[in-house]
């Protein structure tokens, strides 16, 4: 399997300052191809920045032909940006292709990046953008600017990286669409269940929780959990969800610093429990 992406001719040991006169040449040096993972793994690792295609040889949003690739920055300089630690998310587990360091990493001071290579390419750029924000929106602790439809990621020589070998389908990015719109809206009162109107206690919900194996459902099921328990208790319930969401060190708390109106209820816990034999 191949994968349309476009790499810049130039390569880069070091990021262009901002206003450098060799920004011109930069954005007219990407070349449309077609490559398979190891040819862009390659690319990186030799120090070629690569992007979206565009047509009229000029990176640019209103120029963008489509987009087979998803990728998100981790720079917060801990070990939650090195590779180790990415590697054992739960989503980018199941559905990355590979991690490697970037540009501007030091072994003091981590930084990563994920790519995702999608099965099939993204056609219109506010498509693109909105599965970009929609990732970042998953992660919180990503760069936030990593969604323009003409956003390109300097490669890294030498760098270090891990090939995980999968690969993001329509289908998940349609749902991870769906989940960011609805953090926006207003909770919908016809979401709530009527056994479940009177806000449940946190011993309620534990006793639903152990139902519920987290190693045994589906990654949107287990941040769905999680997104139930936040909007029934907040903050105060973080040691719950930790308890029971047996994630890697800091996961739990990292997601949930993302969580704001996400639109799912504690409702949605007990319709998951009760799939796995809970009763009230």
């Amino acid at each position: 399997m191949t994968t349309a992406i476009a790499v810049s001719s130039i390569q880069c040991y070091k990021k262009i300052p901002p206003g450098d006169s060799l920004w011109n040449k930069f954005n007219a040096s990407f070349v449309n191809k077609e490559l398979s993972v190891s040819g862009i793994m390659d690319s990186i690792y030799e120090g070629y920045p690569v992007t979206t295609q565009h047509k009229n040889n000029w990176r640019t949003t209103e120029n963008y032909l489509k987009g087979q690739h998803l990728a998100l920055d981790f720079d917060s300089e801990d070990q939650t940006s090195s590779i180790e630690y990415l590697i054992k998310d739960r989503f980018i587990s199941k559905y990355g292709t590979f991690i490697h360091t970037t540009i501007s990493h030091k072994p003091e001071a981590p930084r990563a990046r994920v790519f995702f290579l999608l099965e099939e390419p993204i056609m219109q750029a506010k498509n693109y953008t909105l599965a970009s924000a929609a990732l970042l929106w998953l992660f919180g602790t990503a760069d936030r600017q990593c969604k323009d439809a003409a956003r390109f990621y300097y490669g890294a020589p030498g760098c270090t990286m891990e090939f995980i070998g999968n690969f993001l389908d329509i289908g998940t990015i349609k749902k991870i669409i769906s989940d960011y719109k609805e953090s926006g809206s207003i909770e919908k009162k016809s979401s709530v269940k009527k056994d479940y109107l009177v806000p449940p206690s946190q011993q309620e919900v534990a006793d639903a929780l152990k139902c519920i194996p987290p190693w045994s459902i589906d990654y949107d099921e287990w941040l769905s959990v999680l997104m139930g328990i936040h909007s029934a208790f907040g903050d105060d319930g973080l040691a719950l969800a930790e308890s029971w969401a047996d994630g890697k060190p800091n996961e739990v708390p990292q997601k949930w610093k993302s969580f704001d109106g996400d639109g799912i209820t504690i409702a949605t816990v007990f319709g998951i429990a009760k799939k796995h034999g809970w009763k009230k």
